[in-house]
């Protein structure tokens, strides 16, 4: 079944097809939206499209190594997720906390502007909204170079993107992405909410690279 529908595509589409499922399973998440910075808009990223178009294809591919694709339509996220416990990296404490904070940050944001599924946030915002949420202390390891590790991790996950800048600059802003509600889920994020304020340190975190999702 795979290979005849497979077969039915372009040369052209074929190449893109090996070309969007590598960036899938490399990114973990794929978003149906990304800043353009010549244009200064938001445009819809053809990846997203492509796996759209191709959904059943895709997913029937992907059911031989037994991983799960998922679309979610109203997010405008693409996510795979797999059953075998393999695949996995280490978050160390300061990016645990960054997305901790930036999924706070978002949602908060999102609840006065609902008709938006990105965020955006600078370096000043994001240094204040460390040290609003007391993140900003010693014990907790943050400082500037940690903090642009942690979003470099974040940005190869496509769970944030870059908008003004790099993160290596003094000043910079970068777009919160929907696949946050995705890295980190509602009960990690309470998990979370109590180890920090019982003044608790925050220990590394297994991440599935097969689910992008904190664990």
């Amino acid at each position: 079944m795979f290979e005849e529908e497979y077969e039915k595509l372009s040369r052209g589409e074929q190449n893109q097809f090996q070309e969007v499922l590598s960036n899938l399973l490399y990114h973990c998440f794929i978003v149906r939206r990304s800043f353009d910075k010549p244009t200064n808009t938001f445009k819809i990223n053809p990846n997203y499209l492509f796996i759209e178009r191709h959904f059943d294809l895709i997913t029937s591919y992907l059911d031989f190594a037994g991983i799960e694709v998922t679309k979610d339509d109203d997010n405008g996220v693409i996510f795979t997720s797999s059953s075998f416990d393999v695949n996995k990296i280490r978050i160390d404490g300061v990016t645990t906390l960054l997305i901790y904070a930036l999924r706070s940050y978002y949602e908060d944001k999102l609840g006065s502007n609902p008709t938006s599924n990105e965020v955006t946030i600078d370096s000043i915002a994001l240094k204040s909204l460390l040290k609003e949420l007391s993140l900003s202390t010693v014990n907790r390891r943050i400082s500037a170079v940690t903090i642009q590790a942690g979003l470099r991790t974040l940005s190869s996950y496509n769970i944030i993107a870059i908008r003004r800048g790099s993160f290596s600059d003094v000043s910079y802003s970068f777009d919160i992405l929907p696949s946050i509600r995705y890295a980190i889920s509602n009960a990690r994020l309470n998990s979370l909410y109590e180890t920090l304020t019982s003044n608790a340190p925050v220990a590394d975190t297994p991440f599935d690279v097969n689910k992008g999702e904190m664990l």
